[in-house]
Order: C-alpha cells, then sequence, then structure tokens
C-alpha cells in the first residue's frame, strides 16, 4: 500500500519522491537530502514506484557471499542492493575482494551500512561510476581505467534484484572476466488497493513534479494509472518529471508527462529545477 504525505500546500513545489521504501534500513542519505528539500521550501509526497522484497530464492546470494573472498569484484547495483548484501554477509569484506558502485549513492550507502559494521571503507578499494555517469557505462569506464584490458580471468560478483545489468555483464564478459550473477533482492510493483490508488488519484489532482529514479518505476505507475480507471496519458499530462538519467527520461515521456526534465538527484539540481519551474 503506498500512502503520500500531505504537504501544505503554502510551502511552495511539490515533488512526489518515487524511490523505494526499505523500513528501518532506508538510506540515511536520503532521508537527509529530503529534510534539506523541506527545509529549503518543497512539499514532499512520498508515493513509491517499487517494493524492495526479500529474494525469492536467497540461497545462492548466501552462498556466493559466503566466497566473496574468491571474487575479485563484487558489484551491487544500487543502495538497495548494497543494503540487503551487507544484511547477508556474514564477518567483514574481504580486502581482498574490490567494491563496483554505480553512483554517489550507492557510495554513501555502502560506506554508511559498512561503518554501522565496523569495518573502515577506506580498507577496501572502492570503484564508483561518477555523478554525471551513474550507470552501468560509467562504470564500466573506471573499471577500464583501473584494470584497462586486465579483466581477461577476473571472477566478478554482481548482486542485483531479478533482471538487470545486462550490458555490464556482457561487457566484462567481452573483456574475459567470469560472472556470477546473483539475487539479494526482488522488486515489485506497487499494490493496487483502494488507498493506494485514491492516493494516485489525489496526487494527480493538481500539477507536481515527480523525481523518477527507475525506467521501472515509470512503468509501474502506468499500470497503476490503468488499474485506477485511468488513462496513463491523460493523468500525468499536467504533470511533470523530474528523471535522474535519459533512458528514464524517455521512459517518462513516453508514459506522457507534459513535461519531462533530466535532473541529477543532488539536492542543488532538484531545488533549481523546481524553482525554475515556479518562475515559469
Amino acid at each position: 500500500m503506498a500512502t503520500a504525505d500531505r504537504p501544505d500546500i503554502r510551502r511552495g513545489p511539490v515533488l512526489v519522491i518515487t524511490r523505494p521504501r526499505r523500513g528501518a534500513q532506508d538510506d540515511d542519505a536520503d532521508d537527509a537530502r529530503e529534510r534539506e528539500l523541506r527545509a529549503r521550501g518543497i512539499a514532499l509526497r512520498s508515493f513509491p514506484l517499487i517494493r524492495i522484497l526479500p529474494p525469492a530464492a536467497p540461497a545462492p546470494a548466501a552462498q556466493a557471499l559466503m566466497r566473496l573472498a574468491d571474487f575479485d569484484l563484487a558489484i551491487p547495483v544500487s543502495p538497495a542492493a548494497v543494503q540487503a548484501t551487507l544484511a547477508m554477509l556474514q564477518g567483514p569484506w574481504p580486502q581482498t575482494c574490490a567494491v563496483g558502485l554505480l553512483g554517489p549513492g550507492s557510495r554513501v550507502a555502502f560506506e554508511q551500512a559498512l561503518r554501522a559494521r565496523g569495518q573502515a571503507p577506506e580498507s577496501l578499494r572502492i570503484v564508483c561510476a561518477p555523478a554525471q555517469a551513474a550507470d552501468s557505462e560509467g562504470l564500466w569506464a573506471a573499471l577500464r581505467s583501473l584494470r584497462a584490458d586486465a579483466w581477461a580471468g577476473a571472477r566478478v560478483l554482481i548482486l542485483r534484484g531479478g533482471n538487470g545489468r545486462d550490458w555490464l555483464t556482457e561487457a566484462l564478459q567481452a573483456a574475459g572476466a567470469e560472472v556470477l550473477r546473483v539475487d539479494v533482492y526482488r522488486r515489485e510493483p506497487p499494490e493496487t488497493d483502494p488507498v493506494t490508488l485514491e492516493t494516485l488519484r489525489e496526487l494527480l489532482d493538481s500539477p507536481a513534479s515527480w523525481l523518477l529514479t527507475a525506467s521501472e518505476g515509470v512503468r509501474n505507475l502506468q499500470g497503476l494509472l490503468r488499474a485506477a480507471g485511468m488513462d496513463p496519458a491523460a493523468g500525468l499530462a499536467n504533470q511533470r518529471a523530474l528523471a535522474t538519467h535519459a533512458r528514464i527520461a524517455e521512459a517518462a515521456r513516453q508514459a506522457g508527462f507534459g513535461r519531462v526534465e533530466v535532473c541529477p538527484p543532488q539536492t542543488e539540481a532538484i531545488v533549481a529545477a523546481l524553482h525554475r519551474d515556479a518562475k515559469a
């Protein structure tokens, strides 16, 4: 059941936060960002478009993590994967296994979770995609700069939530690496219960900006609109999408958002985009 916190509409622009909620393990960095956004006069509504659940078959991931020291590189593909991986890992992260992360959000989540376990991130070799290229291609570029053509024979573990990251897998395999993919969580659409659908209708009553962090979430939003008896394109025509990646922006355009803009997930970029909208 998805719910939306009701904002004080006098405060200014309305931003719908669509990232998955992970309960007690929620990412402190995201929470801090949301506190800062509120302090900057942004009225936030929380409407997660993806549910994060335990994997249907946890044994393969648990077995792989027991052998983590046998891998040269492990890549948790998202903040959710970071948290699920470290929750499953028994003992410290082995220093012989480098860490690949797909952007600053995952890096913050990894370093915070590692410190909470009593291990210093500085003890590990961490390779992270830059903020301006927080995707598979960005991480691969960073990995190639680290080892150039030396990935032949390397053992790589990709920790994910169902399908995805095929491009990165294929790039590593083409370079000669041996890649194992395991699920540490699974992603599901929001439930189509009456409370969720009524909340969605209320959100669409007035123009708002939606911070979109996954193309899958956009597809789930279309499914919710259909479940609510609404045409997705008509329902989203007066809404604005702030997409954190060009691929997500394209999905938002196809879904019918009236305005679409690529916007980095950092606080300053979001505030600037919202204030540009307010002045338009």
